[in-house]
């Protein structure tokens, strides 16, 4: 008798923790989190590393780069690539890309995770989603010194596939910019 209660306790205590099929008590249904806002909209964004300069200057208009920066550009916007790797351009109102004086808007193959990393590791970041996009952004920082704001946009469903990169004078001002910039990364694609 005392082996057949024990036999039993070990049935009951193996349908409870649900290894019999079936038997499994309480409530057995996973729930799956919400979409993330990058299951849509999402951009494949793989070719974004290898637009042209001019491409990729033409993402933010001078005249929006001024009114984020609050004075006129000094000049037209400065481009850099590096064909698939990365592509930048710069919106000054200085002639030297001062602090505080500057937008660079880029995107680099090493993807959102590796630029998430690098916002993490340097600064005080915080997540936010930009225009249906998740995004991470640091406020600029005077210990470490951090001085232009950052955010990186995940466009992409793979976190390695390249990502928008925004540095401006201010945290608001780098919103600003990349829910200019994403409409028209969305037409690229």
């Amino acid at each position: 008798m005392r082996l057949a209660r024990i036999a039993i306790v070990g049935i009951i205590c193996i349908a409870v923790s649900g290894c019999i099929g079936g038997a499994a008590v309480g409530p057995t249904s996973v729930v799956s989190p919400s979409p993330s806002p990058t299951d849509d909209p999402a951009i494949n964004s793989v070719q974004f590393t290898s637009l042209s300069v001019d491409q990729a200057c033409a993402l933010l208009t001078p005249a929006e780069a001024s009114q984020l920066l609050g004075q006129p550009l000094d000049h037209p916007p400065v481009g850099l690539a590096d064909r698939g790797d990365r592509v930048a351009c710069f919106y000054q109102d200085q002639p030297m890309a001062t602090v505080g004086h500057f937008i660079k808007v880029a995107m680099d193959r090493l993807g959102f995770d590796g630029m998430a990393a690098q916002v993490n590791i340097h600064r005080g970041a915080h997540t936010l989603v930009v225009s249906g996009f998740q995004a991470i952004g640091a406020d600029t920082e005077t210990d470490p010194i951090n001085e232009e704001a950052v955010l990186v946009v995940r466009i992409a469903r793979n976190g390695q596939d390249p990502a928008l990169w925004v540095e401006a004078p201010t945290s608001v001002a780098a919103k600003a910019a990349a829910e200019l910039i994403l409409p028209r990364l969305a037409a690229l694609h």
